[in-house]
């Protein structure tokens, strides 16, 4: 073989092979159909969590200790599993098909990704405060998935289902303020005109104080039943002025089964109606002795004790800090005065 063929034949494979290896390695590194999208994702170590909408609407959650809280919504502690299904939303979106690489600010706008028109901005941060995931999601193609767009990255994809969202801080809370079953109140205590207490006995309230009233025990039992779902509309800290010079004049004590005292208080302002909620364990022992002749129902009733201690705690710790705005209705039904007892 001539020398000038040799060479030529030599420059083809090193022009071949050089194409192969960028193909390849462009190849490597495209996400494949049914791959996730968002790789090596680790839960424990997400500090903080913010979701940017359209108009610049912000929510961004910060973990505190073993809990997620609203950052920019006073803090106010966000619901664990809603978080979680955020979390889980985003490590499960998985690739379609790449769209486009390198693309130009027009595709961008074409897909509805850039900073303008974007649907979502998701940005995830490490305890050092590293941004470590940060994508954009675009509009949907025929209801079957959305575009997506890393920063930093030069490439668009379709992810296989739609992308949907929460976009209010109240998706991210709890707003049941309240849930107790009426066959689980053993003492009802109202401080409104009058002191009126009702004691269950034989799974029938009946009159404590004052005993000279003819009060009714269907009226008592009715009234138990308003506290069975207690939802908010919205929440304040107390030293906001909002609710700083709230009168709070009717007061509501529920003592369970359990010895877990519900302290409820309540004020009205104009056309607006206020809740404070703490909780208390009354007689609870500092220490439980198990005897050996002890039975089933007696050591149920030790760990309810204990069960209650922990929820008293967590009750004061996420509720009762703060004023919760309700319903009229709702207030209207708990805020009773003596005469409807009658």
């Amino acid at each position: 073989m001539k020398l000038k063929t040799l060479s030529l034949f030599t420059g083809i494979l090193f022009v071949t092979s050089v194409f192969v290896y960028i193909n390849e390695n462009r190849r490597g590194t495209d996400l494949l159909t049914g791959s996730d999208y968002v790789k090596g994702l680790d839960i424990n170590k997400i500090q903080k969590i913010s979701l940017t909408f359209e108009k610049g609407k912000e929510i961004t959650l910060l973990r505190d200790s073993n809990r997620f809280v609203l950052e920019n919504h006073k803090s106010y502690p966000a619901e664990t599993e809603k978080v979680n299904d955020l979390i889980y939303k985003v490590a499960s979106i998985q690739v379609k098909e790449k769209v486009t690489s390198n693309p130009r600010e027009d595709d961008l706008k074409k897909y509805e990704l850039d900073k303008d028109k974007r649907k979502y901005l998701v940005e995830l941060f490490d305890n050092d405060g590293k941004k470590t995931v940060s994508f954009r999601v675009g509009k949907s193609y025929k209801g079957k998935g959305n575009y997506l767009f890393k920063e930093n990255m030069n490439e668009i994809y379709l992810s296989q289902d739609n992308l949907w969202l929460n976009s209010s801080y109240k998706d991210f809370i709890d707003t049941v303020l309240l849930e107790i079953k009426e066959e689980d109140i053993e003492k009802i205590s109202i401080f409104t005109d009058k002191t009126l207490e009702f004691v269950k006995k034989d799974k029938e309230f009946i009159v404590e104080a004052p005993i000279d009233q003819n009060y009714k025990k269907e009226k008592a039992t009715e009234f138990a039943k308003s506290f069975s779902l207690i939802r908010f509309d919205e929440f304040y800290s107390l030293t906001e002025p909002k609710v700083q010079g709230l009168e709070f004049n009717k007061d509501i004590k529920l003592k369970l089964k359990n010895k877990l005292i519900y302290k409820l208080s309540l004020a009205k302002e104009n056309s607006d109606h206020f809740i404070k909620l703490t909780a208390v364990l009354e007689e609870a022992p500092k220490q439980f002795v198990v005897k050996k002749d002890d039975g089933k129902e007696e050591l149920q009733k030790i760990e309810d004790i204990i069960r209650a201690k922990g929820d008293a705690q967590k009750i004061n710790m996420e509720k009762g800090a703060w004023v919760y705005k309700v319903n009229e209705s709702i207030y209207e039904k708990i805020a009773k005065d003596s005469k409807f007892f009658l």
